[in-house]
């Protein structure tokens, strides 16, 4: 079997192949100039993802909305840290998803005991 044909029959092994994709989220969440003061925020951020086809770039895109939602500080008006993904688009064009499904939404509790289980 010469190489294209090896290719074409097995896309997943070659990383060669991967798209670029461009994610938007939306980040419902607080911000703190230190001294337990804590505000609101509402951020929108850009990510670059490579993936093999739309359904894995969807699943990285959302890995990272749970990363961020772990990671940035809750909102004090409502206790909540919430990442929506607003857009993922690559070279064929903008990735279809439900955006009701596309949301990660984490309490202080659950910051807590993120915090708690990175620690052991």
């Amino acid at each position: 079997m010469n190489l294209i044909a090896t290719i074409l029959l097995n896309p997943n092994k070659f990383s060669f192949l991967k798209m670029e994709y461009q994610a938007i989220f939306r980040i419902d969440c607080g911000v703190s100039p230190g001294f337990g003061v804590k505000y609101p925020d509402n951020l929108e951020r850009t990510e670059k993802i490579v993936a093999d086809n739309p359904e894995i770039a969807y699943q990285k895109a959302m890995n990272l909305a749970r990363k961020f939602a772990d990671n940035y500080l809750s909102n004090p008006e409502t206790d909540l840290t919430t990442v929506q993904l607003l857009s993922l688009n690559g070279s064929e064009g903008a990735v279809l998803f439900d955006a009701e499904k596309a949301i990660v939404r984490r309490n202080s509790l659950q910051h807590l005991l993120s915090l708690a289980s990175e620690s052991f």
